[in-house]
């Protein structure tokens, strides 16, 4: 059986574990604590240098880079693109995510001592994110590449109940704010309602954690 090795968060595997249970894919889903982390790490259990998540196939091969594991089994359990128009579509909402999201200042959703002016940050950060997608999906499509569901969409589910809406994060004023934002984002509420729907039962199984 293929393995998910990961930590007792969400963070980068859970758009993984969305898209695998979604279709019943049967996978051991290994959860390490920090610490058992660092004895494995230090082993070099799953290479030199990798980071996890990591993706154990059957045969034993380790692969790593959580959105490449994650686009190889959109491919195979049929959430990849099919046209030209969908793959551009999921692209620059990957791209759109590097561009905004993925900027230090988001960091202080991690940080217990996060002063108020970083958490404002952060906020701000996450605002320009909705805002680029609400108006970019104001055509009023259904789903992140348009009219199918694709690995975009589990990314993009991921972010919402890790980040955006989530009860278990560290700091109050950014929750709120991010939330408060989310509802009124009525273009990326269409787009991850159904994804909402469609995990339903995997949102109602998840522990609280920080991200």
């Amino acid at each position: 059986m293929p393995k998910l090795v990961y930590f007792p968060l969400q963070g980068r595997a859970q758009a993984i574990r969305f898209l695998l249970r979604s279709k019943g894919v049967a996978f051991e889903d290994e959860l390490l604590s920090f610490e058992e982390w660092g004895s494995v790490k230090a082993a070099a259990t799953y290479g030199e240098g990798t980071q996890l998540p990591v993706w154990v196939c059957d045969d034993g091969t380790v692969l790593n880079q959580s959105i490449a594991i994650l686009k190889m089994l959109a491919e195979e359990n049929g959430y990849a693109p099919e046209n030209p128009k969908q793959r551009y579509e999921s692209e620059w909402f990957y791209a759109t995510i590097v561009d905004i999201l993925e900027k230090p200042e988001r960091m202080a959703i991690m940080k217990d001592d996060a002063t108020e002016e970083q958490k404002q940050a952060a906020i701000d950060v996450f605002t320009r994110f909705l805002d680029k997608l609400n108006t970019h999906w104001a055509d009023g499509r259904a789903h992140v590449a348009g009219d199918k569901v694709t690995d975009a969409d589990f990314t993009l589910l991921n972010i919402v109940t890790g980040q955006l809406d989530n009860a278990g994060s560290k700091h109050a004023a950014i929750r709120e704010a991010t939330a408060a934002k989310l509802q009124s984002s009525e273009n990326v509420l269409r787009v991850v309602a159904p994804m909402r729907e469609l995990c339903a039962d995997q949102i109602a199984a998840l522990a609280p954690c920080p991200i």
